[in-house]
């Protein structure tokens, strides 16, 4: 009777399991793809530990002899999965190449199993029929999975108590609770069989009934929650709102003329564009305009953006800086640092552009006269003086 309610009961929490695999790795945020593949894998290796549980049930081991030892290796994945995707879910890190390094223990072990794996289903129930008792490095292998274990499970609860409260957060530690007291109360039934001690179920029952409350709990957790929530994260904050658009407004021609005068002052008397961080914003507050006004403002009266509104006025005053004699000795990086440009490149081509000539070439007296003024090269009016 007992044998036959587990049955069921772990028949549907495969069942289960594979359906929420599949839930998972069907669901279409890019950003959560990571993790829903780790926690559907997760879920897949337990759906087969239960699995291969329900076969010693049901005594169907003889008639299916490649079962034999055929989760031997999943848990040393186990361990790595849960503690990647926890990581996933709750910092939202992408895998890594390293992090394939994590299955390497389930790698080498499934290596090591080759020789057995390849055997014919005869010989693998002759040795089911006539299996000896458990040898020695049945036993090692186990603590150092055990070891593995320990490791993996102080890493996740690292990471769910760094974690920001939430209810993802307390979910998943629930979560990660229930798997890691199956897991212990599995090694422990193991070891107690490998002393010989009689128990009511077998260790691999233990393992799968541990399993099917792991599944059946993260079906729980994702009736009450979105698996894909990032507890990380705080509450998106709401967009700001629209800035005024002044596509259909336009400064009248007295508003227009007054701006512009306003304009060529902060740039010929004031000399703002010697600022390299000087920004659209900040010239729009010194003049009392929106930014659109005054991107409008330059755009129409020059044709031009303001940063190359702004180089023109440096470029000139590049050149009248490069042919003052007492400037002679100061490099041109300099000169052209006290002008504005805040990189060499940027220097090079606004100079070329104007000039036709670099700063160097410029400096040894290819310019001929004088260099033009800046209000007469920006604003397409003489300057005064």
């Amino acid at each position: 009777m007992i044998d036959s309610a587990l049955s069921v009961l772990l028949l549907l929490a495969m069942g289960q399991g594979v359906f929420l695999a599949i839930a998972l790795l069907a669901a279409r945020q890019a950003e959560l793809r990571g993790a829903n593949r780790l926690l559907a894998a997760l879920l897949l290796g337990s759906v087969a530990v239960i699995g291969h549980a329900w076969l010693g049930i049901n005594r169907l081991y003889a008639t299916y002899p490649h079962s034999a030892l055929a989760i031997a290796t999943i848990g040393l994945l186990s361990g790595p999965l849960l503690y990647l995707y926890l990581r996933s879910a709750l910092t939202g890190q992408r895998l890594r190449a390293r992090d394939w390094l994590h299955g390497a223990p389930f790698l080498l072990a499934t290596v090591a199993m080759l020789p057995f794996y390849l055997q014919s289903a005869a010989a693998k129930l002759a040795w089911m029929q006539h299996r000896p008792a458990l040898p020695w490095y049945v036993g090692v292998s186990v603590l150092v999975k055990t070891l593995l274990f320990i490791w993996y499970v102080v890493a996740s609860y690292r990471l769910i108590r760094g974690a920001a409260s939430g209810p993802l957060a307390v979910g998943l530690a629930r979560l990660t609770k229930i798997w890691v007291l199956g897991a212990a109360g599995s090694v422990a039934a193991f070891g107690m069989e490998f002393l010989d001690v009689e128990l009511p179920l077998s260790s691999d029952a233990l393992g799968a009934i541990a399993l099917a409350c792991f599944v059946y709990a993260t079906a729980f957790l994702a009736i009450r929650l979105p698996l894909g929530y990032r507890a990380h994260l705080p509450a998106p904050a709401p967009l700001p709102e629209p800035a005024p658009r002044y596509a259909n407004k336009r400064l009248s021609e007295p508003d227009r003329a007054s701006f512009l005068d306003a304009l060529k002052r902060c740039m010929e008397v004031d000399q703002v564009y010697r600022n390299g961080e000087l920004t659209l914003d900040e010239l729009a507050a010194l003049l009392a305009m929106t930014p659109h006004e005054l991107s409008q403002l330059i755009n129409d009266a020059c044709g031009v953006n303001l940063q190359e509104y702004l180089n023109r006025y440096r470029v000139d005053a590049l050149k009248l800086a490069l042919h003052a004699p007492d400037q002679a000795s100061v490099s041109i990086l300099d000169l052209a640092l006290a002008c504005g440009f805040n990189s060499k490149t940027t220097l090079n081509r606004a100079f070329k552009k104007q000039t036709g000539l670099t700063p160097s070439e410029f400096r040894r007296g290819g310019a001929g006269a004088g260099p033009e003024t800046g209000a007469e090269s920006s604003s397409g009016t003489t300057p005064p003086g």
